[in-house]
């Protein structure tokens, strides 16, 4: 008995070991497969010593400037600034350390997002006035830089954006159903081609379907952003309370677009969690508002945290009262 034990076990390491052995020489070869030709043709600008990966289309008077929420890329706004770059300059980037832009090895606090978005803008020479338009982390991200910049800025567009107090807000129970795997686990499947393999079959979020080509962008250059991914996630805390300082936009436009469908809400199975959070992100949206004297509430009836997969039109709308104030009511 002990005999046949021992030779199971052997057997089955020996079997985890070659799996093992063989994701990791799948997911290196995927990784060069995929590294040929990914740089080419793209555009970058040196900040703070590193190459950052820029797009910027169009032309006109003024910017549009797109910041991604947290372990995002400029990616998720292609179809809508495609469609923008039409009727003014359009500005997305990859922050440092995700997708094509170089790590700088610095903390991602929002003041170093404002600099390097500042320096951003004025090495590519983007005119002023600039219309910003942020997805989720972004709306804790971009705070220091509305302050820097009030004069500069004629609009913004907060797409299901995150608030300094969503966590304090949020009870432990709740804070447990959000919570992510450990982060040595979330590497070792990256870098084994478990996440790989897995993702291949199964969204990465149940708003993004399989055949989108952002969940085969995320899916196959993961391992490119995930540090940095995990680096923004662990400096969350401090990012929150930082924005704390900056309870005003003065009279800035300012639109909130807040996902309302189902989707939002359909990891949570506990009913009680997910009606919990359900009134949370209402509080908080709504509470947005009071950020400028000048604001309105968009409800994105088909989109959940997401809208830019099934709701871009109604962004671009949104985005477009801005370049013509007299249509904001």
């Amino acid at each position: 008995m002990v005999t046949a034990l021992s030779i199971f076990f052997k057997w089955t390491f020996i079997v985890l070991a070659v799996l093992l052995i063989a994701g990791v020489i799948f997911e290196q070869y995927s990784r060069w497969s995929l590294e040929r030709d990914f740089k080419k043709g793209k555009t970058f600008v040196e900040i703070n010593g590193r190459p950052l990966h820029y797009v910027k289309k169009g032309t006109g008077n003024c910017t549009i400037v797109f910041q991604s929420g947290m372990g995002s890329n400029h990616f998720i706004w292609k179809e809508i600034q495609d469609s923008l770059s039409k009727d003014a300059v359009t500005l997305s980037y990859d922050r440092n350390g995700l997708l094509l832009s170089d790590a700088t090895g610095q903390p991602p606090t929002n003041d170093l997002i404002t600099a390097e978005l500042q320096q951003l803008l004025e090495k590519t020479t983007c005119p002023k006035p600039y219309i910003l338009v942020g997805h989720s982390m972004a709306g804790i991200y971009l705070r220091p830089f509305i302050k820097n910049n009030e004069k500069d800025i004629s609009g913004i567009v907060f797409v299901e954006a995150a608030h300094p107090l969503q966590m304090k807000k949020a009870s432990p129970k709740l804070l447990k159903a959000l919570s992510v795997p450990p982060h040595w686990l979330i590497k070792f499947m990256v870098n084994t081609g478990i996440y790989r393999t897995v993702f291949s079959f199964m969204p990465l979020s149940p708003e993004i379907p399989v055949s989108h080509p952002l969940h085969q962008l995320e899916k196959d250059f993961f391992y490119r952003s995930c540090n940095k991914i995990l680096e923004e996630a662990k400096n969350d805390t401090s990012n929150f309370e930082d924005a704390m300082r900056y309870t005003s936009f003065g009279n800035i436009p300012l639109t909130v677009i807040m996902g309302n469908a189902p989707v939002r809400y359909a990891g949570f199975k506990d009913p009680e969690v997910r009606e919990e959070f359900k009134q949370l992100v209402n509080e908080v949206q709504h509470d947005l508002l009071k950020l400028s004297k000048n604001s309105r509430l968009i409800k994105a009836e088909h989109s959940g945290h997401i809208p830019q997969i099934h709701e871009n039109n109604l962004i671009i709308a949104e985005i477009r009262k801005n370049l013509n104030p007299e249509n904001v009511k």
